[in-house]
């Protein structure tokens, strides 16, 4: 897995945490993620990771048993990228996470989202 392949998987993986509420339309389908995380995450592939494979992409992430293994996946492909890539990778995810609200939190980012950013910022060397 290259970096930016690794970047949009884990923002994705950021929009897809279990929340206990939604206040916003969900994509059909999905139990967690968002419309509007769906647009930001295709924002991202834009302006970020144009040369990524959307095939690709989603073959990638559907394989992995597991979210943890996903991320772990993830954290091994950035390991060494440079520091402002790594910043850039946990802003994607925060994109993400502020792209919908839930769980009636003022700032959007749901307790999940925000301890799964946490700990891949502290698996990159970030905290």
């Amino acid at each position: 897995m290259n970096s930016e392949m690794a970047l949009l998987i884990l923002s994705w993986q950021t929009a897809c945490l279990s929340h206990n509420h939604e206040n916003e339309l969900l994509l059909p389908g999905a139990t967690s993620a968002t419309e509007a995380e769906s647009a930001e995450l295709d924002k991202i592939h834009d302006e970020v990771t144009p040369n990524v494979s959307w095939d690709e992409f989603n073959n990638l992430y559907g394989n992995f048993k597991s979210a943890s293994d996903r991320t772990k996946a993830c954290v091994k492909a950035l390991q060494s990228e440079s520091r402002d890539f790594k910043v850039q990778v946990t802003n994607c995810m925060t994109r993400i996470a502020n792209a919908s609200r839930e769980d009636d939190n003022k700032n959007n980012m749901s307790p999940e989202e925000y301890e799964f950013i946490k700990n891949v910022r502290t698996q990159l060397g970030l905290n």
